[in-house]
């Protein structure tokens, strides 16, 4: 298995590779995509917060940013990391979704190269022996590597139950445009269930009854093969990181086919920064929107189903 440096970035668009960071909770390896990770420091002891999440230990100051550090061992389920236990265990510093949070892990393992053909949808529970079914639905796929099964931790869900982030929990989006959302078929593709279940119910109860929604890049691209058949697809909203196929590798293979060169696709991502920005123009997305502003997603969608490109690249 090939492997890297944290300095080693991935610039080619499309190539359907991340990079995963290996980690230790309990008796079992979890990952997450390098893209996420800031830095991992040596844990320390936090000052106290008011009002907290019960499994964040408090605050940290790093460089000047107050960074919540927060027990990842019991958010999934597992036994809690004592306070005294601290010192001797690894935080995993990310950033994603305009947050800062460090999360504690047991060990830190290494860096792994790899396709996201090699990651494959969550098994069911019972499938995976000794890891409880907490920890297994807070995870967005599973991989092996170096004969060990990998669970990729949803961190997206996990920092919104901690911070509860503002722009998810909304019920509905206004329609100031006055476009027929019943009528517009979308496809959504995205990996964290929770994510998903939020992206739907939004659209839903904004009007957009024809959705597709799936969890993986390869289950995007048959729907949109199937639409050549049936009804034409109106917009793709397609987060980056997905099992099997990711969003920039499932836009570029939409771009590549001829029937499908004009189809409006929006990259909805936590990892919209000015270097996956570049990725999603080379693989020819029509729109990158950071999450978690799901009110202006759904805007963009209402401009792009109604055939108004340059206004949704000027909104």
């Amino acid at each position: 298995m090939a492997t890297s440096t944290p300095g080693d970035i991935l610039l080619d668009a499309g190539t359907n590779e991340l990079e995963i960071l290996v980690f230790r909770l309990n008796q079992g390896f979890f990952g997450v995509n390098v893209a996420k990770v800031r830095e991992v420091i040596l844990g320390r002891k936090p000052t106290e917060s008011p009002g907290r999440n019960a499994n964040v230990f408090g605050m940290i100051n790093l460089r000047g940013v107050l960074v919540p550090l927060v027990d990842l061992r019991a958010t999934l389920g597992l036994p809690p990391t004592s306070a005294d236990e601290l010192t001797q265990r690894r935080v995993i510093v990310t950033e994603f979704n305009g947050l800062t949070t460090g999360f504690v892990v047991d060990t830190v393992d290494r860096i792994h190269r790899v396709s996201w053909s090699q990651i494959k949808n969550v098994p069911d529970v019972n499938e995976l022996s000794g890891i409880p079914s907490s920890a297994v639905s807070s995870c967005t796929g599973v991989i092996e590597l170096d004969d060990e099964l990998v669970l990729m931790v949803d961190f997206e869900s996990i920092a919104d139950g901690i911070t509860d982030i503002e722009g998810l929990h909304i019920q509905s989006v206004d329609n100031p445009d006055g476009i027929d959302r019943a009528k517009h078929s979308v496809v959504i593709a995205e990996d964290s269930p929770f994510m998903r279940h939020t992206m739907e119910r939004v659209l839903r109860d904004s009007g957009y009854e024809n959705l597709t929604v799936v969890s993986d890049g390869i289950a995007a691209w048959n729907a949109v093969e199937a639409s050549i058949d049936a009804d034409p697809i109106s917009v793709i909203i397609t987060d980056i990181e997905m099992p099997q196929m990711d969003g920039l590798h499932l836009t570029k293979r939409i771009r590549e086919h001829a029937e499908f060169v004009n189809l409006p696709v929006v990259l909805f991502s936590s990892l919209v920064s000015d270097d996956n920005r570049k990725k999603g123009e080379q693989v020819g997305a029509t729109m990158q929107i950071g999450k978690p502003d799901l009110a202006r997603l759904v805007h963009i969608v209402d401009l792009l189903a109604a055939g108004r490109i340059e206004d949704a690249k000027a909104a």
